[in-house]
């Protein structure tokens, strides 16, 4: 959520929100402590929204995260440590589904990673220069971040399993 985004211990990013919702509320933007852009899609399509974002992002890291997750105030900082301690070009950090839940014991240490969880992972800029965006086929299933992690894999590049930045998912009914 916003609020998570502007109590971050590390403060140089940009935040872009692809908003798919409808009515789409540009005033809900408005006055974030935030470096924000907030555009409209109207096809509700996941991949394109991210390709969107990565196209528009201008910084040489990108941090993938869903509208309806909770993250601690150092999740920033403990992708790029990732990234730096292990030279490697992506951070798949831990998606748990009960807020409060522990991280699962596979998932309770650093290790080159098995997942790449769309919803939590901070991916190197040249990793889409070499791999190019999600592929937009896998639109309505979820397998468009399994295909992107074999595509990196095949590239070259390190995915590391990031136990510190988790976070968890909330549901609003």
């Amino acid at each position: 959520m916003l609020l998570d985004l502007e109590s971050q211990d590390y403060q140089y990013f940009e935040v872009i929100v692809v908003d798919q919702s409808d009515p789409f509320q540009e005033d809900f933007y408005k006055g974030w402590k935030l470096d924000l852009s907030a555009i409209q899609q109207k096809e509700k399509a996941l991949w394109l929204a991210r390709n969107r974002a990565i196209k528009m992002a201008k910084g040489d890291y990108i941090l993938l995260y869903d509208d309806d997750s909770r993250v601690d105030n150092d999740w920033i900082t403990q992708h790029l440590k990732t990234l730096d301690f292990f030279k490697a070009e992506v951070s798949s950090g831990v998606s748990i589904s009960t807020s409060g839940a522990e991280v699962p014991r596979n998932y309770s240490f650093f290790r080159v990673s098995d997942q790449l969880d769309t919803g939590n992972v901070m991916i190197t800029r040249d990793v889409f220069t070499k791999c190019n965006t999600f592929d937009e086929n896998f639109e309505r299933m979820r397998m468009g971040d399994l295909e992107f992690a074999v595509r990196s894999y095949l590239n070259g590049f390190v995915n590391i399993s990031n136990p510190l930045s988790s976070l968890s998912s909330i549901f609003v009914l």
